[in-house]
């Protein structure tokens, strides 16, 4: 979601003479020191007790499966102030990170939990080791207690998280001014979201006759004019600026509407389609600049994904073993002919390559096509559309079908990778016909290898309309960091077992 936070703090001006709403900011700031006291009690027990599942581990488990671990009794609590003065530091470093003072999406604040687990860990070796005492630590048990961080601390994290919001001690209050697409896109991403603990109130059109109606399942609860009233009789302290197309000066008329009445105010600003490619926000002396990027064309982060494909295709290669001698065995005894499907695509600086899939269609699925196509011209309009089948695809075997739901048929891609022509996460491979009259976007994803995965099939797969998609890739080269590439490959999984989107 492409919100610019601008931290606009509220004033504390409230209507005199009305004794419920001046309780209204008290209430408010009883719940954010409850919020901001349990969170910190919750990491310091997710901390803590990673500690003493690592030397659970340690004593008993390690020493019962690998016989180089000997087990020697190390109690959790045996330099008990040292643990504590660990942990202490590791919620130090989480509020360097503003992770008590600032609201994240699910996948951001993941990021910087990890982040900052590992930060500690690298501070608490280095300690350690400086101070000499490595012999009163067994090195395993601080290696552990890091790993352990970043699958415990999180979800203690995000469901303490949930539980306050559903409590109303985490809640707050938003409104949502524009009935556009911007503002659905803003409510969709906050809903995917729920830890972030937002309320919509409901939306402020510009529009009268939407007043009362719904907008994709909120309320439109007034108009622009009416917002100081809204914010005072809603008690709602956050308002997101939906409107790309308003004009300067009324964006400042309502700035100093919201800086009087709101807590903080997010505004998207007017940049078109540049919004969905990725903005950084600079400033040239007091004037705010929005830097685009291109991340996926500078040399040093292109190695560094082509490192991370290769290290994680050998495991997944080894993973994928078993699956690799049964599938074919299946295609085989159910449709007869190859066992694997050719193609040319797009690859890396516009070249061609021949991509592999195990075959999930029959050998004559052309002619079937054209033939369900002719006789069904419901089909037609959504083959047009989607350029894929939703709802029945007369070209699918019957093995075709479980291994296209579960993404199996894409497992012999792997190989493409290893042959340098694909990564595990990046641009469809589109086909040539495809990319015919798009000019507009070819140029810069065809500067990067393909993908097995990517923001497009994490985003819906064939629910994603074909424009979407490009504009999806785009995205992702301009935006493209490490870090996406693994979020994008943990969802990719989700979708996999799941079968969401695939047709």
């Amino acid at each position: 979601m492409s919100i610019c936070d601008i931290g606009i703090p509220g004033k504390g001006i409230w209507p005199a003479g009305r004794d419920e709403e001046v309780m209204f900011p008290v209430a408010s700031m009883r719940n954010k020191f409850f919020s901001f006291l349990i969170l910190i009690v919750s990491d310091l027990t997710g901390v803590l007790l990673c500690f003493v599942l690592a030397y659970s581990i340690r004593d008993y488990i390690l020493p019962a499966l690998f016989s180089e671990f000997k087990s020697v009794w190390l109690h959790p609590f045996s330099n008990f102030l040292d643990y504590y003065y660990m942990a202490f530091l590791w919620i130090a470093i989480f509020a360097y990170e503003r992770l008590y003072t600032k609201r994240f999406s699910f996948w951001d604040e993941i990021r910087i939990l990890w982040k900052s687990s590992t930060i500690s860990f690298v501070i608490i070796t280095v300690i350690i080791f400086m101070s000499r005492k490595q012999i009163y630590y067994s090195r395993t048990v601080v290696v552990l207690s890091w790993l352990l961080s970043l699958c415990v601390i999180p979800g203690l994290r995000i469901a303490v998280k949930i539980l306050l919001t559903r409590l109303g001690v985490w809640k707050k209050k938003l409104i949502i001014l524009g009935t556009n697409e911007t503002g659905y896109l803003v409510l969709k991403n906050l809903k995917k979201n729920p830890s972030m603990g937002y309320e919509i109130v409901g939306f402020l059109g510009d529009d009268p006759e939407q007043i009362g109606e719904k907008f994709h399942g909120e309320n439109v609860i007034g108009s622009i004019a009416d917002l100081e009233d809204i914010i005072n009789r809603y008690n709602s302290k956050d308002v997101v600026i939906s409107m790309p197309d308003l004009s300067r000066e009324k964006l400042a008329s309502l700035l100093q509407l919201c800086e009087k009445f709101s807590e903080s105010t997010w505004i998207i600003p007017q940049t078109g389609d540049l919004i969905t490619t990725g903005i950084d926000i600079e400033k040239i002396g007091q004037v705010m600049a929005l830097s685009i990027k291109k991340n996926l064309e500078k040399p040093w982060n292109i190695l560094m994904k082509n490192v991370f494909d290769k290290l994680m295709t050998l495991i997944l290669i080894i993973f994928c073993t078993p699956v690799l001698i049964v599938i074919p065995i299946a295609i085989k005894l159910d449709s007869g002919g190859p066992i694997l499907f050719k193609q040319q695509r797009v690859g890396e600086k516009k070249s061609l390559f021949t991509l592999f899939k195990f075959r999930s269609m029959y050998v004559d699925g052309n002619s079937r096509l054209q033939q369900y196509l002719s006789d069904s011209p419901i089909a037609q309009e959504e083959w047009e559309k989607y350029k894929k089948l939703k709802s029945y695809d007369p070209r699918v075997t019957r093995v075709g079908r479980i291994i296209r739901k579960y993404s199996l048929d894409e497992i012999p891609q792997l190989f493409n990778i290893v042959l340098g022509k694909m990564s595990l996460v990046g641009p469809r491979p589109y086909l040539i016909e495809e990319l015919k009259g798009k000019a507009a976007f070819t140029g810069r994803i065809a500067k990067v290898k393909p993908g097995i995965t990517g923001l497009w099939q994490v985003s819906g797969r064939s629910e994603v309309f074909f424009e979407e998609r490009i504009s999806l890739d785009d995205y992702y080269i301009r935006n493209w960091t490490l870090w996406l590439d693994i979020v994008i490959l943990l969802r990719s999984l989700k979708a996999l077992f799941s079968g969401e989107g695939a047709y």
